[in-house]
């Protein structure tokens, strides 16, 4: 009889971590930290254990298509304990590397046993097998090349979208074909799949896991081939940027110091592979870097900081973005409503050797005044650009919440425009793609306002190059707002 699953075993702790994040609607990102500090989680297991949990997250629509061609009983009806159990499995049968089907499904049958429902071993080795005897090969497939966005009208969805699919899939059966990150793509026996001239947005969203409504959006504001490309880039891993303290050290200085330390590095892109946590590395604690998406890093040098000047950042935690700021000469103001994420932000600006006023406080309604040369508020967003990161955010938002979120947004930016003295400009940034968060929101506030000016703007869609996008406009403010 087969030993039951260790419960530090990968397999186990991305098992509890899945089953916590969708009943208590935390990030699992949070719940797998904790669940890694366990010293008793192998360096292996936390990699394959992380890789997992982003893996069967990221790609829950997909799996409940796929598991749904192979089972009598439709995935939403299914008991919870199981889903999370075959979505696990069929998430390392499709999605990762390396990983031997019989270990998958030897473990997946385990896990089964443990719930109380008596028929659930066989039912999961049933299901299990019938998909991976459907998988004909898993073999490479060609990379995605980078498109332009060309909005798109509704009535011509079908025809571009077959031409995108097309010309980045040519002689392959649509139904039959699951594209892979990394640079693989699965070809099943039957087709599984909707077929795209009859549902194309449906079909986008079976093979490619993001939520029907999201891809309409981006088809009327991208156009196909470009939807396409931030679909895919929305289910990539996204590489580890890291930003150099130049406060600390060159770049050069920190890419031999990370070699040093056995970590991989992309010198051009300033980009580490590292199988343990970062924060061990003796660099980190000394200060000379911070983890930072390259998109995200993109922000600040909008804002034109001088040596010296005075700049708040009103929505600063985790800090990032501020100490970015104070990295290049400016006297920081970093607030944030939570009193733990400012004390958090503390530990993070005296680890970096920098200084900054800190500050609780209500972004909406700030306890400051027109002191101010620069202003950057990074709001809450929807998060629809950075989805390779916040894996759950396709899943958790909705529509509605993008116009409930307009409202908070401007009175953060109306009162991010009230602190700035004439002369000077105010940073606005989302991680969202959605234009009712961003360049609409900006324009309307300028004609509404007083001496405002649009100097400079930034928009990332996700795609070939970046992984992650987002907005950021800089306004400046010629006169008392």
């Amino acid at each position: 009889m087969a030993a039951p699953p260790s419960p530090h075993g990968a397999r186990s702790v991305a098992l509890r971590v899945l089953r916590e994040s969708e009943r208590t609607a935390e990030f699992a990102a949070d719940i797998l930290e904790k669940e890694l500090e366990d010293d008793r989680v192998s360096a292996l297991d936390r990699s394959l254990a992380t890789a997992l949990v982003y893996a069967t997250t990221r790609h829950r629509g997909t799996l409940d298509k796929v598991l749904g061609a192979f089972s009598h009983t439709p995935v939403e009806k299914m008991d919870e304990e199981m889903r999370h159990v075959l979505r696990l499995a069929a998430s390392q049968l499709l999605f990762l590397e390396k990983v031997p089907a019989y270990a998958i499904l030897n473990e997946a049958a385990e896990q089964a046993k443990l719930l109380p429902n008596r028929g659930a071993a066989s039912f999961t080795a049933g299901v299990l097998r019938a998909l991976q005897r459907a998988i004909v090969r898993i073999e490479p497939d060609t990379p995605p090349v980078e498109i332009e966005p060309a909005p798109l009208e509704e009535k011509r969805w079908t025809r571009k979208i077959l031409e995108a699919l097309e010309a980045r899939w040519p002689d392959l059966i649509p139904e039959r074909l699951l594209p892979v990150p990394g640079g693989r793509r699965v070809i099943f026996s039957r087709d599984i799949f909707p077929e795209p001239a009859h549902d194309p947005t449906g079909y986008l969203s079976a093979i490619l896991s993001h939520p029907v409504w999201l891809i309409q959006r981006w088809l009327g504001r991208f156009g196909a081939a470009a939807t396409l490309g931030a679909l895919e880039a929305g289910n990539r891993h996204p590489e580890l940027a890291v930003r150099v303290n130049a406060k600390k050290c060159t770049s050069a200085e920190l890419v031999d110091r990370l070699r040093k330390e056995k970590v991989e590095v992309d010198a051009e892109r300033m980009c580490v592979s590292h199988t343990g946590p970062l924060w061990k590395l003796a660099a980190f604690q000394e200060g000379w870097f911070s983890i930072q998406d390259e998109a995200a890093q993109r922000v600040v040098p909008l804002l034109d900081v001088k040596p010296g000047e005075l700049v708040a950042d009103l929505c600063a935690a985790p800090g990032g973005k501020a100490a970015q700021l104070a990295e290049q000469g400016a006297r920081v103001v970093a607030m944030d409503s939570e009193r733990g994420k400012v004390k958090g932000m503390g530990k993070s600006f005296e680890r970096l050797g920098l200084t900054a006023d800190l500050l609780v406080g209500d972004a909406k309604r700030p306890p400051l005044k027109r002191v101010f040369d620069a202003v950057l508020v990074d709001v809450p967003c929807s998060n629809t650009g950075v989805l390779a990161r916040r894996v759950e955010a396709r899943w958790r938002v909705r529509e509605r919440d993008i116009r409930a979120l307009v409202p908070v947004q401007r009175r953060i930016l109306l009162a991010a425009l009230s602190l700035v003295k004439p002369g000077g400009r105010v940073l606005y940034s989302t991680c969202s793609l959605e234009e009712e968060e961003n360049g609409a929101l900006v324009r309307e506030v300028i004609r509404e306002g007083n001496g405002l000016r649009l100097e400079k703007e930034l928009r990332i869609v996700p795609s070939a190059k970046w992984t992650c996008g987002g907005y950021a406009a800089r306004i400046g403010v010629m006169r008392k707002a």
